[in-house]
């Protein structure tokens, strides 16, 4: 098999290597424009991985529609649900709940759990991010506080234990737990001031719990040192000693 070489007669076309039937094999090029080439090929292979790595699996972008349903307000679920043209029943069936339960978490009625939204979202073939619901910025701060007392509350709850409850009772642990809720307490009460009429009861409940641990473990340790001073009264009495006969060993 023999092949030809033939020149275009363009200048700016590269050199053709034909074969036996006619058909183009090779082009010969200039090195500068081979170079000029590679690089190309090279940036083109870079920004491939580049977006490869941006969209991860997700090679479709979220479409503009489902975008601005969900910026209105409405439940992500819905949205994604009715996009992937899905019936409600088909959806709850296929994530295991009921229709019902289905439905009070589109409405907003009820959040759900997260093996539950978890399986939504596999069946959806969506992450959980993409189905929470968007809250602004003042639900957003309601929903911060409404945790922050749930907290305080249960600190309140958790010192209650450990005085009345069944367990040992430690001074020690109150103590750690009445300070870290006066942390807390005093935290919250500088940053929102609508909670001023029940934070400072539990800043001075906390107060006083304090003082209380305060004086139990002073007397703890005034009568340690009490009983301690009777003690040696008792163990230095030569009634309590036993006699030495004069070979120095006991009667």
């Amino acid at each position: 098999m023999s092949s030809s070489l033939k020149q275009d007669s363009r200048s700016s076309e590269p050199q053709l290597v034909y074969g036996p039937g006619g058909e183009a094999l090779y082009a010969l090029v200039p090195v500068a424009d081979y170079e000029q080439l590679k690089r190309a090929a090279e940036d083109i292979v870079d920004i491939k991985a580049a977006n490869e790595a941006l969209l991860g699996d997700r090679a479709d972008l979220i479409p503009a529609e489902v975008v601005h349903r969900i910026a209105d307000g409405e439940n992500p679920v819905r949205v994604w649900r009715e996009h992937r043209g899905l019936k409600g029943v088909e959806l709850a069936r296929a994530a295991g709940i009921s229709p019902a339960y289905l439905s009070e978490i589109e409405t907003g009625k009820k959040d759900g759990t997260f093996r539950t939204m978890t399986a939504i979202g596999h069946c959806l073939g969506l992450p959980l991010d993409d189905l929470a619901p968007i809250a602004d910025d003042d639900e957003r701060v309601s929903r911060e506080q409404a945790a922050r007392i749930n907290d305080i509350r249960a600190q309140i709850r958790f010192i209650e234990g450990l005085i009345v409850g069944p367990g040992d009772f430690s001074t020690g642990a109150v103590r750690q737990a009445a300070a870290t809720l006066a942390t807390d307490a005093e935290q919250m009460l500088t940053e929102n001031g609508e909670q001023s009429d029940w934070l400072p009861q539990v800043l001075e409940g906390v107060e006083e719990i304090l003082d209380l641990i305060d004086r139990a473990e002073g007397d703890i340790i005034e009568t340690a040192r009490s009983t301690r001073a009777d003690l040696e009264k008792v163990v230095t009495l030569s009634a309590f000693r036993a006699p030495i006969n004069p070979s120095g060993g006991a009667t």
